[in-house]
C-alpha cells in the first residue's frame, strides 16, 4: 500500500515539469514558424517581382522581333521591285539596301540578346536524379507543378524561359508518429530543359532530412535521398502516359 502511494505521489510531481517544457517547446516552435513565414513571404514577392520582370523582356524581345521581320520582308520586297527601274533610282535602290543591311543586323543583335537571357538562367545539377521525357516542355512544366501541390509541396520560387524553367519548394515537414518512428522534413529543387524533338528533360534533387521526436535533426542515407527523387520523377512520367 505504501508503495502505491509513492508511485502516485512520484507521477503527480513529474506531470507539471513534463508539461512546462512541453509549453516551452511549443513557444519555441511557433516563434520558428513565424521567422519561417516571414522569410518565406519575402523570398515569395521578390520572386513575384523577377518573374514580371522575365515575363515582360520576353513579350518586348518578341513585339520588337516581329517588327522587324515586318520591315525586313517590306524592305526586301521594295528591292526586288526597284531592280529593273532606271539608273536614274539606283540611288533609291542603294538607300533601301542600307536600311535592310541594318535591320539584319538589329535582328542578329536581337536575338543575341535572347540567347543570352537563356543561358543566364543556369543551375549547377549536383547530386539529383535526371531522366528525359517524350513530352513538350510546356506539359511537363503543367504536370510537374501539379505533382508539387498534390504532395502538399508549395512552390517557393519559380524562374522560367522559353527553353528552362527552375523550381524551388518549401521545407515540408511532417512530425514523428512514434518515439519508435521518426519523422522527416524535405525540400525540392528541381529544373526542366526543352531538348530536341518535343522531348524534355528533367532533373530532380530533394534535400531530404530526418526528424527525432525531441527535433533533433539527421541526414537520411544517399540511396533513400535517391528513392525519393526517383518518385517524384515517376509520378510525373506516369501522370503524362
Amino acid at each position: 500500500m505504501a508503495l502505491t502511494i509513492m508511485l502516485g505521489l512520484l507521477v503527480l510531481t513529474a506531470c507539471p515539469q513534463d508539461q512546462t517544457a512541453l509549453q516551452s517547446e511549443t513557444i519555441q516552435l511557433k516563434k520558428q514558424t513565424a521567422k519561417l513565414e516571414s522569410v518565406i513571404q519575402s523570398l515569395q514577392e521578390g520572386n513575384k517581382v523577377l518573374q514580371q520582370q522575365i515575363d515582360r523582356l520576353n513579350h518586348e524581345a518578341r513585339e520588337v522581333e516581329a517588327s522587324y521581320r515586318a520591315k525586313l520582308q517590306e524592305a526586301q520586297t521594295h528591292i526586288t521591285q526597284l531592280t529593273n527601274v532606271p539608273k536614274k533610282d539606283v540611288a533609291t535602290i542603294q538607300s533601301l539596301e542600307k536600311k535592310n543591311t541594318k535591320l539584319q543586323r538589329d535582328a542578329q543583335w536581337l536575338r543575341s540578346q535572347r540567347d543570352h537571357m537563356r543561358k543566364s538562367l543556369v543551375i549547377q545539377q549536383i547530386g539529383g536524379q535526371a531522366h528525359e521525357l517524350p513530352f513538350t516542355f510546356s506539359t511537363v512544366a503543367a504536370i510537374m507543378e501539379e505533382a508539387f501541390t498534390k504532395n502538399g509541396y508549395t512552390i517557393l520560387t519559380s524562374m522560367q524561359t522559353d527553353q528552362k524553367a527552375v523550381y524551388i519548394t518549401d521545407r515540408k515537414t511532417s512530425l514523428p508518429p512514434s518515439l519508435e518512428l521518426s519523422g522527416f522534413r524535405n525540400q525540392y529543387l528541381a529544373m526542366i530543359e526543352k531538348g530536341p524533338a518535343d522531348h524534355t528533360t528533367i532533373w530532380v534533387r530533394a534535400e531530404f532530412e530526418k526528424l527525432s521526436r525531441n527535433g533533433h535533426i539527421f541526414a537520411a542515407p544517399q540511396t533513400e535521398l535517391a528513392d525519393i527523387e526517383s518518385r517524384l520523377i515517376q509520378e510525373i512520367h506516369q501522370t503524362l502516359n
